[in-house]
């Protein structure tokens, strides 16, 4: 079988994990990499395995040997980059979130379509062996009816304590922190174990927590979703407390769910709490990369594609709106909806 051919349009950060992952296999290829921080680049130069460097995307873009990217930027550079990339015929899998806005995310969307390429948002959460399990679970009917949901992601950020917050705390590049970014895991997740939900409230404070640092982004965030089947849900988004917390939390009329990165509990019942095993040291990056590429050779929709995430988008755009108007926010009232 013909190795994918792949480049990875930034290397630094994420970038380095998602490198780490792509460098493992071998049943791809690496051919180029690109990076704006030549510093990145430099070890490639004595890298015994041939791997072309660039620091312009476009130049990079001017191959005609490869088959697919991974893209890791500032959100703010995804539209042109990722649309570029389409457009060029190759298949892309980027880092999350989707986009800092849904006109953003449904523009990359349409590109995607119109080139017939796959584009999937990568989100590790999707590929934690504790998440999937309790997915199944759900999805099984092992808890009935679900009627509440909890859920939090909350930690600290170093480059926000620090006052480092480079293109982060720009909203104008980032289009926010709290929920659009932070937030995506945690409502990418609930969106996958509950579907979209058909309203949003959600209050992001006043004022700075961190009042002597600079930045205009939400660095808070509590959210109210309700679904059609009558299930309601509270989210609690931070990146600037402690202690850390990553938990979905699910009640249904049978039993419970509890999940985290390290954890799955189900309670059933007035039965004592199930706590169960899970794989030892798994290899989440790897994973979420062996799936790509298994959708690409199947000719199959992945996990997460662009499809799915314009809906966790549309959660989130819901969410900015309802800040700003101080009301609850229909999916439905958004741009680009079903009638």
């Amino acid at each position: 079988m013909q190795p994918l051919r792949f480049a990875q349009i930034g290397i630094g950060g994420m970038g380095r994990s998602h490198l780490q992952a792509l460098r493992a296999r071998d049943d791809v290829e690496l051919v180029a990499v690109c990076d704006t921080n030549v510093d990145l680049l430099t070890p490639f130069a004595d890298d015994p395995v041939a791997i072309a460097t660039y620091r312009d995307w476009r130049e990079l873009l001017a191959r005609d040997d490869l088959d697919a990217a991974i893209v890791v930027l500032p959100h703010y550079l995804y539209p042109e980059v990722v649309t570029a990339c389409l457009e060029r015929g190759l298949h892309v899998l980027k880092e999350k979130p989707f986009a800092m806005n849904l006109a953003d995310a449904q523009a990359m969307l349409k590109a995607a379509q119109t080139a017939g390429k796959t584009l999937m948002v990568a989100a590790q959460s999707k590929f934690t062996p504790s998440y999937i399990a309790g997915h199944s679970l759900v999805q099984g009917g092992v808890l009935g009816q679900v009627f509440l949901l909890r859920a939090a992601i909350i930690y600290r950020w170093g480059g926000a304590v620090t006052n480092n917050w480079r293109w982060r705390g720009d909203h104008s590049k980032s289009g926010g922190v709290a929920v659009v970014d932070s937030g995506w895991h945690i409502l990418d997740l609930v969106h996958w174990y509950r579907g979209l939900p058909t309203s949003v409230y959600c209050s992001l404070g006043h004022g700075r927590a961190l009042p002597d640092s600079d930045y205009d982004v939400d660095d808070r965030a509590a959210l109210v979703l309700d679904w059609e089947d009558g299930c309601v849900g509270s989210v609690v988004c931070c990146y600037i407390a402690l202690p850390a917390e990553r938990k979905l939390t699910l009640h249904g009329q049978v039993g419970s769910l509890i999940a985290d990165p390290d954890s799955l509990t189900t309670i059933i019942g007035d039965n004592a709490p199930v706590h169960h095993d899970l794989p030892a040291d798994p290899n989440i990056m790897g994973d979420q990369l062996e799936h790509f590429i298994a959708s690409l050779r199947a000719g199959r929709q992945p996990r997460s594609n662009a499809t799915e995430a314009l809906q966790v988008q549309r959660i989130i755009e819901a969410a900015y709106r309802s800040a700003e108007s101080g009301q609850p926010v229909k999916l439905a009232d958004l741009p680009g909806s079903a009638p």
